[in-house]
């Protein structure tokens, strides 16, 4: 699976999701985000439009992941869940020897962290998402 095939199958992609949590397992290759979907829509009544739900996102067969410095002006000094969104990593993210090295159908993402103005880079084999819990709450 891949991040795209995720974004569809959620309300709203993941826009507005947030990570609380992140564990990278290197004895199993993994990488888990705890994270927070919003899966409310906007044409539903206040407050159920801001309803989000817990699940765990997680990467698996990870061969690295890189999370770079937050930008000194941005918000990083404050505790608490950061809003990420994703895109395919770029060309220039990571060293291009580093990149060329990878297997063929390595997936590679950027999860850029608004929070901080900077990326989380990902190369992994697969994704999967899996919810966490089946209550839903409100930011």
């Amino acid at each position: 699976m891949t991040l795209e095939d995720l974004d569809n199958t959620f309300p709203n992609g993941f826009h507005d999701a947030t990570i609380s949590d992140l564990v990278r397992d290197y004895e199993n290759a993994k990488l888990s985000l705890k994270v927070d979907i919003l899966i409310g829509l906007p044409d539903d009544p206040t407050p159920d439009a801001d309803r989000y739900r817990s699940g765990e996102l997680i990467f698996h067969g990870v061969l690295f992941c890189v999370i770079e410095p937050p930008d000194p002006e941005s918000a990083f000094r404050h505790p608490g869940c950061v809003w990420f969104r994703f895109s395919k990593m770029e060309t220039g993210a990571v060293p291009e020897p580093l990149m060329k090295s990878l297997p063929p159908d390595t997936l590679c993402y950027s999860l850029f962290v608004l929070d901080w103005w900077s990326h989380i880079h990902v190369a992994a084999a697969d994704v999967s998402f899996v919810w966490s819990d089946t209550a839903t709450r409100s930011f």
